[in-house]
């Protein structure tokens, strides 16, 4: 008797479901966003299957080798997959075709300590234009007797050590903006109703990208008259890293301290490669990022740029590839 007043229940909520209009029912599945949802559900009746393809905020948490790969078995969609990680790429993800929101939370690999101070980001056009990372031994709370404090500004020197740790860090870094822009450059020129698209990090290493309005109109239009693969387009050539050293440096702002911190810019694309140029684009790269790292940024562009006070702008070159590093200081 239980069970049937169970069943009796359920079968009376479908059929509330059922009445809902179309423009209702969709409403739903987009708070639903999830792909993983969005798929069961697809599977559940042929009026879900038509609806869920009106989705317009699709959110997905995937690894980014996996959201890029191309399945073999793609025909035998028929099943549904068990892991949001194998239908990223599969015929359901293209069936969203009037997806207006993209949300990816990627499952990133990158090879950093997880307790470091550590923070990554890039200037994203149609290409991977430079990038900027941030890494620091420690950080803390300022306490009152150090808010007086002038920061230290003594030239302590990069150890051999800590240099080849930065170059080995802008190439993990390099890795994982490439695959970023491999993303960017899948999606955007494949779903023209795309308004915005969010790309984050589960690590939370990677400044939160965000793509919207002019600028993702005119990446579309870049990736869709671009002749070679956005990883093609990354020069492997030999390239001025700017970086340096801040013994101490105090964020009043957020009320922090960071020390050992080092900060590494380089450029990828080729052309003006100017100080004040990587100065704007260091800051353009944390542009998204609220808080300590975002100050850190502009503390240090405003603060060290003098070679005088410290050793900041002294470039160190190196050969950028994906593989083991070549350097010379």
């Amino acid at each position: 008797m239980e069970n049937w007043a169970k069943k009796k229940k359920n079968e009376e909520e479908e059929n509330q479901f059922r009445r809902l209009p179309d423009d209702v029912a969709v409403n739903i599945f987009d708070k639903v966003s999830d792909i993983k949802w969005l798929c069961r559900c697809f599977v559940v009746s042929k009026r879900f299957s038509s609806l869920i393809p009106r989705v317009q905020t699709v959110s997905i948490k995937t690894n980014a080798r996996d959201f890029l790969s191309t399945p073999r078995d793609s025909h035998k969609f028929a099943g549904l997959p068990s892991s949001p990680l194998n239908v990223c790429g599969l015929e359901f993800f293209a069936k969203l075709t009037q997806m207006r929101s993209l949300n990816l939370d990627l499952v990133s690999d990158f090879d950093a300590d997880n307790d470091s101070v550590f923070k990554w980001g890039a200037k994203f056009t149609s290409n991977l234009d430079s990038l900027t990372f941030l890494d620091a031994a420690s950080l803390s709370k300022m306490m009152q007797s150090e808010q007086e404090e002038e920061n230290d500004e003594t030239e302590n020197g990069i150890a051999r050590g800590k240099k080849t740790h930065l170059i080995y860090l802008a190439i993990e870094c390099a890795k994982e903006a490439v695959l970023w822009l491999r993303i960017l450059s899948r999606v955007i020129p494949k779903y023209p109703m795309l308004q915005g698209i969010t790309i984050t990090d589960s690590m939370n290493k990677g400044v939160r990208l965000y793509l919207g309005g002019e600028k993702l109109v005119e990446c579309r239009n870049a990736f869709r008259n671009a002749i070679k693969c956005p990883e093609e387009t990354v020069p492997q050539t030999q390239e001025t890293i700017r970086g340096g050293l801040v013994p101490v440096l105090r964020l009043p702002m957020s009320g922090y301290v960071m020390k050992g911190v080092a900060i590494v810019h380089f450029k990828l694309c080729s052309g003006d490669d100017s100080e004040s140029d990587a100065q704007l684009a260091m800051v353009d790269a944390f542009v998204e990022e609220q808080g300590v790292f975002s100050e850190a940024v502009m503390q240090i562009v405003k603060n060290y740029k003098d070679e005088n006070k410290v050793f900041f702008w002294k470039p160190f070159v190196g050969r950028l590839f994906f593989g083991k590093p070549w350097y010379k200081f």
